[in-house]
C-alpha cells in the first residue's frame, strides 16, 4: 500500500501547493492513501470548516492537527455537525472535547485503515498522556485492520522518538 502524508499546510501558500502538485504527486505515486496535517491551514493558525471542505474535496481522506486545531474557534461546532470524523484533533485532549482523535476508514479498493492524531507535552499544554492514550486506542481498533498510522504533534524530537519506539510494530 501506498501512503502520502503531507506535512503541516501553511496558511494560503501552502493550500496553493498542495492543491497544484497533489495531482502530480497523485499521478507519479499513485497513492492509495493520502493524508495531511492541516492545522495551520488558516493563514498559519488554525483551520476553517471552509479550508477543511476545500482540502478534503482535493483527495485528502483524513486531516491530522495539533495544538492550533482550536485558534479558529468557527472549527469547534464543526466537530459536532460533521460526524465523519475526517479532521481530527489530538486523541488525548479532555475526553469532553469536541471531535475525535481516531479516524478508521477504507481505501477505494476496500483496504481497511486506522489514523491516530496525537500530541506531545513536553514544552505544551499539560494533557492526557499520549502513550496511555494510544494503548486504549489501539485496543479499540479491529486486529484485521493492518494499517495503522500515527501522527504525534510534538515540540520535542526526544518525545516523538520515544512514542515511535514505544509504539514499534503495533502502528
Amino acid at each position: 500500500m501506498k501512503i502520502l502524508f503531507l506535512g503541516d499546510i501553511f496558511g494560503q501558500p501552502g493550500r496553493r501547493i498542495v492543491k497544484e502538485a497533489l495531482p502530480l504527486l497523485r499521478d507519479e505515486f499513485q497513492p492509495d492513501l493520502i493524508l495531511a496535517n492541516g492545522e495551520n491551514a488558516a493563514a498559519g493558525f488554525g483551520i476553517t470548516p471552509a479550508l477543511v471542505e476545500e482540502l478534503l474535496d482535493l483527495g485528502i481522506a483524513v486531516l491530522t492537527s495539533g495544538n492550533h486545531i482550536w485558534d479558529r474557534k468557527e472549527i469547534i461546532p464543526y466537530f459536532t455537525e460533521h460526524a465523519d470524523g475526517r479532521l481530527l484533533r489530538p486523541a488525548n485532549f479532555p475526553a469532553d472535547t469536541p471531535g475525535h482523535g481516531l479516524y478508521v476508514g477504507k481505501t477505494g479498493d476496500g483496504t481497511e485503515y486506522a489514523v491516530l492524531n496525537l500530541q506531545g507535552r513536553v514544552f505544551m499544554a499539560s494533557i492526557e498522556c499520549p502513550f496511555r492514550t494510544a494503548d486504549a486506542l489501539l485496543e479499540k481498533i479491529p486486529s484485521s485492520i493492518k494499517i495503522r498510522i500515527v501522527d504525534v504533534h510534538a515540540e520535542a524530537t526526544s518525545e516523538k522518538l520515544a512514542l515511535g519506539w514505544y509504539l514499534d510494530g503495533r502502528v
